[in-house]
């Protein structure tokens, strides 16, 4: 089985608990944001990767665990780090 670890660049949500200064809009704005992970899925609502992988005795993919789902219309771009 071929394994892709990937690079998801996406616009994560932020907060802030005072008032709304238009001095600084940039407190107000996404937060660029980087996962790495193991991809396990991408369909037409969002990417799944894993932190974290295990294998079997075969040394096959056997279960991934820390899950990240990030929706596409937050997603800024997908890089390959390694297939094999």
């Amino acid at each position: 089985m071929k394994e892709r670890i990937v690079i998801v660049e996406w616009d994560d949500a932020s907060s802030n608990s005072g008032y709304y200064d238009k001095k600084y809009p940039e407190n107000f704005t996404p937060v660029k944001t980087r996962t790495v992970g193991y991809f396990i899925k991408k369909d037409k609502v969002a990417i799944i990767v894993s932190q974290e992988r295990f294998y079997d005795e075969k040394d096959e993919p056997d279960m991934d665990r820390h899950i990240v789902t990030i929706p596409n219309g937050m997603i800024r771009k997908i890089t390959n780090l390694k297939e094999g």
